[in-house]
């Protein structure tokens, strides 16, 4: 079967005074048609930076996708011309960017914002096109389209704001949704609202959806698949199943560790993961992680561990997986179990 995204060995740099920034290293996944992934990490991950490669977003100069292949529905977008791209982005793919408090025009309205995709995409009259945005903004929960469309966002909330946006990006019917950390600005409440009317959008209109985040918890409840990235590079991936419940990667460990649980019996406090992330203008010779993690070895200070495969999802890079390596148990799953 054919995935509708698939990015393979994707590898992108910033050429800068100080040399090349090796942000993203043959990073590997794929989306299936009517499906949700996350892919998780901190701040300087590659989260970011994957993402706006598929979207061809990457400013060059600087930089630059050197390597790899950016398949959707059996093209190369790594390939795409700029045209070819302005007909793909807002119609075949839509993207929320990570701050709705900026991502739009100050000084136009909603409705001005909102029509102009549909008038360049599908041709329709400004009239067919506010209707069809009316629309959307009832589909994500805001009240009194009609007159919301005429007024300016410095008159929405942040919620609201981050809604307008996933209007904006779902009015062509994209076939993929990309969400770059879509409820970072918001506060709990909203960001339950937010999570929720993505996973109802997804079942309604069968959109893909690519989930952003810095934090697993967020996935829980949307994804079927989680994407681990540290240092530009996929340390380990799975279903949600195997990411909460049986991780293989200690930078996956630390991350868990991190989020606060409510099935913890005892009263610990949260455990960061010490250190920083690595310096991708001079990335480490072997295992980005190693000089963070705990166990690390010899072997991995100076030799990029290979992917081991653990089942037909579940895949880590990790020197701790091979067979002469000592067995190493660090993360207790919860009580409860995670559906995956």
């Amino acid at each position: 079967m054919k995935h509708l995204l698939e990015v393979d060995h994707l590898s992108t740099s910033f050429f800068t005074y100080a040399g090349e920034v090796k942000a993203v290293s043959d990073v590997s996944f794929y989306v299936d048609e009517g499906e949700a992934i996350g892919i998780v990490g901190e701040s300087g991950s590659g989260k970011s930076v994957t993402v706006q490669s598929v979207m061809k977003l990457i400013p060059n100069p600087p930089g630059k996708i050197v390597n790899g292949e950016i398949l959707f529905q059996g093209k190369d977008l790594a390939k795409a011309s700029e045209k070819e791209m302005q007909s793909i982005r807002g119609k075949a793919m839509g993207m929320i960017f990570q701050d709705p408090m900026t991502s739009l025009n100050p000084v136009l309205t909603i409705g001005m914002q909102m029509t102009e995709v549909l008038k360049r995409h599908e041709g329709l009259s400004n009239s067919e096109a506010m209707q069809r945005a009316e629309k959307y903004l009832e589909m994500v929960g805001i009240p009194n389209p009609t007159a919301r469309l005429k007024q300016y966002p410095h008159e929405f909330s942040g919620g609201m704001r981050q809604r307008v946006m996933i209007a904006m990006a779902l009015l062509c019917n994209p076939k993929l949704l990309i969400a770059d950390e879509p409820t970072t600005a918001l506060d709990v409440t909203i960001q339950a609202q937010i999570l929720e009317l993505m996973k109802d959008l997804k079942t309604k209109i069968n959109t893909s959806i690519i989930l952003i985040t810095h934090d697993l918890g967020v996935v829980a409840g949307l994804c079927t698949r989680i994407v681990v990235m540290y240092g530009g590079r996929v340390v380990e991936t799975g279903t949600v199943y195997d990411i909460f419940q049986n991780p293989k990667h200690p930078y996956t460990w630390g991350l868990l560790k991190s989020v606060p649980r409510l099935d913890s019996e005892s009263k610990s406090k949260l455990v960061p993961i010490p250190g920083t992330p690595p310096d991708l203008l001079n990335p480490p010779k072997g295992c980005g992680f190693a000089a963070r993690c705990p166990y690390a070895m010899n072997v991995c200070l100076n030799q990029k561990p290979e992917q081991t495969k653990l089942s037909e999802l579940h895949q880590a890079s990790c020197w701790l997986l091979h067979p002469d390596a000592p067995k190493v148990e660090d993360y207790k799953p919860s009580k409860g179990g995670v559906k995956g």
